[in-house]
């Protein structure tokens, strides 16, 4: 099964031509931190954080994607990571913290915070969601706490 989800993210994975080796590697990276799964379910996001500017290792990379639950959210998160990256700025000891925190996040958002947000792009949704989740933490606030008191809800 690891093997043929390996083939499947080379397969999908856009990943730059003539960068065969280097993409071999991350993909034996992803297998050895248990992320090929993730890396394979969303290959062009996957990609995307890998690359620069983000140059994000395998597990890294696992640990953004964890709680995409659709392509389309898949492929907001690189943004999103970026935002979170840049609003939280040195809160974290390193890149993994900062991933780490990032899923902590993501995790909290449940179908009724994006049915909440509907009319806006997921990428719109999820600067909302960090910047309420960030802004809630410096008052005290859980994630949970700080996704709930977003306008609409009931």
């Amino acid at each position: 099964m690891a093997t043929s989800r390996r083939t499947h993210a080379a397969n999908k994975m856009p990943w730059p031509a003539g960068n065969h080796r280097s993409l071999e590697r991350f993909l034996d990276e992803a297998d050895r931190a248990g992320t090929l799964d993730i890396i394979a379910d969303h290959p062009a996001a996957a990609t995307a954080l890998a690359l620069a500017p983000h140059s994000l290792d395998a597990a890294t990379v696992g640990t953004v994607l964890r709680y995409a639950e659709s392509r389309e959210q898949g492929l907001a998160f690189p943004s999103a990571w970026q935002h979170w990256q840049q609003v939280t700025g040195d809160q974290y000891a390193d890149r993994a913290a900062a991933a780490e925190g990032f899923a902590e996040f993501a995790a909290e958002l449940t179908g009724e915070d994006w049915d909440r947000a509907a009319g806006a792009t997921v990428e719109e949704q999820l600067v909302g969601f960090i910047d309420a989740v960030v802004a809630g933490r410096a008052n005290g606030a859980s994630p949970r706490e700080a996704l709930d008191a977003l306008p609409g809800t009931a």
